[in-house]
């Protein structure tokens, strides 16, 4: 029985990155259950034992990359900062981190965030922010007046998507990361955010 969960696991997972690739390389609503298979060579009928339907792949892709990017900050955040600022600060390090390992994972998560599809995927607030509660936590109860009073989404908004724009900047060769680096970066985003 061992055996078979290992297969099937390699399986579900063999789904979820060959549906990536094709998200990166022709975009969100080109996903269909036949192209999954011949990315695959999983037959159809097998990939409906693990996804009830297209909807179902694009939601458990999106959240599974969501869910290795809280994975990854949870690691890489020391949570004993206490000082509120250096913890954002120390947050937008590890998103920056996290999309020079995983450039391709941080790039499926944004086509899904700028993509109508989203809204038809019926993904709670609680399914989408999973495992970034911390974060949240740690921003809602900062001390009044150091961040900008907004709902903790916006802010750490603020820290997130400037970094994303400055690495597909990088990896499009449209910005020098020696003359505009990513302190410079964090640095701005802070001060839009205090």
């Amino acid at each position: 029985m061992r055996q078979l969960r290992e297969k099937d696991t390699s399986k579900y997972n063999k789904i979820i990155d060959e549906v990536g690739k094709i998200i990166l390389t022709e975009g969100i609503s080109s996903v269909s259950m036949s192209k999954i298979a011949k990315a695959t060579g999983i037959s159809s009928s097998t990939i409906y034992v693990y996804f009830t339907d297209k909807d179902d792949v694009l939601k458990k892709v999106y959240l599974e990359n969501k869910k290795n990017l809280a994975d990854y900050l949870a690691k890489q955040i020391d949570s004993t900062i206490t000082d509120d600022l250096q913890y954002i600060r120390s947050y937008m390090e590890a998103v920056y981190a996290f999309g020079q390992e995983n450039f391709e994972a941080l790039m499926i998560i944004d086509q899904f965030n700028h993509s109508p599809i989203l809204m038809q995927l019926n993904i709670s607030v609680v399914e989408s922010y999973a495992g970034f509660e911390m974060l949240f936590e740690r921003v809602d109860r900062a001390p009044a007046g150091i961040f900008k009073a907004v709902e903790p989404i916006i802010l750490l908004t603020f820290g997130y998507t400037p970094i994303v724009m400055y690495l597909q900047a990088i990896k499009l060769e449209q910005i020098d990361p020696k003359s505009t680096t990513i302190n410079q970066i964090i640095d701005m985003s802070i001060k839009a955010i205090t």
